[in-house]
């Protein structure tokens, strides 16, 4: 099972979609599907609403009943985390989707309308370049840790833009100054779209990132516009120089030194 959630920050709302066709068999499907949504919902801190599409989801159960009832108790769990609804769309009678807990909207246009999302949904179909965007917050350490699901070549314009909208509805989270670690072994850049990257410095300095890093460059390191080290340790050790990053957080057990 491979959903994926993207969370809308500023319109508090969580799309769930489905990377794959997958299938809800069983009691076990279900708490499957509940424990990702727990780890999604680690980023929230405030009420939301689910909006889900059903494009690549079937309920095909044995025991319906048994589902039904499980499918109902993880609804009713997540309402206690301050899930104020669930939306979806692409209902088909033939694949089950009779046996879903969930509000139910004829239209993809309609769901968005009855959760507030205004703009259309980013579908995590794989390879898609959004859905490969991963953003982990050490809000201890003032640092956002970003990297990417499988390889990426950044070389559009347009990348860079979905990359900007993913970090900038990230920094709803935020309420200090911040800094950007960049796992750069998914992480490649055309030189078509290097200038693109390099001028996203300037508005994520205004919206205050303190300092961009990167580590594990994938080839050669003149294709990033920000300074690279060969591992994890040694940016972090670069951070912790500047008072940026906690010593308990680099993750790496190598004793090697920081470069001076």
């Amino acid at each position: 099972m491979k959903p994926n959630f993207d969370n809308n920050f500023q319109r508090k709302v969580m799309v769930i979609t489905f990377a794959e066709p997958t299938v809800i068999a069983s009691e076990k499907d279900v708490m499957e599907l509940r424990s990702q949504w727990m780890t999604a919902l680690k980023s929230w801190h405030s009420p939301y609403k689910a909006l889900v599409d059903l494009a690549n989801l079937t309920v095909k159960a044995d025991d319906e009943t048994k589902v039904r009832e499980a499918l109902n108790r993880m609804v009713k769990f997540f309402e206690g985390l301050f899930l104020r609804k669930v939306v979806a769309f692409g209902f088909d009678f033939s694949r089950g989707h009779e046996l879903l807990p969930f509000d139910l909207a004829e239209t993809e246009e309609e769901a968005r309308d009855k959760v507030g999302l205004r703009e259309g949904i980013v579908r995590g179909a794989p390879g898609d370049f959004r859905s490969s965007i991963q953003l982990q917050n050490h809000f201890r350490q003032h640092t956002v840790e970003l990297s990417f699901a499988g390889p990426v070549l950044l070389e559009s314009v347009e990348q860079v833009a979905v990359l900007k909208s993913k970090l900038m509805n990230n920094l709803m989270q935020w309420h200090s100054k911040w800094n950007l670690l960049i796992d750069c072994a998914n992480f490649e850049v055309s030189e078509a779209a290097r200038e693109a990257l390099a001028n996203l410095e300037k508005p994520m300095r205004g919206f205050f990132m303190k300092e961009w890093i990167g580590y594990a460059p994938k080839g050669d390191v003149g294709q990033y516009p920000f300074k690279t080290f060969r591992a994890r340790h040694n940016a972090v050790a670069r951070l912790e120089a500047e008072g940026l990053f906690s010593g308990d957080s680099a993750q790496c057990k190598s004793g090697a030194p920081a470069p001076k």
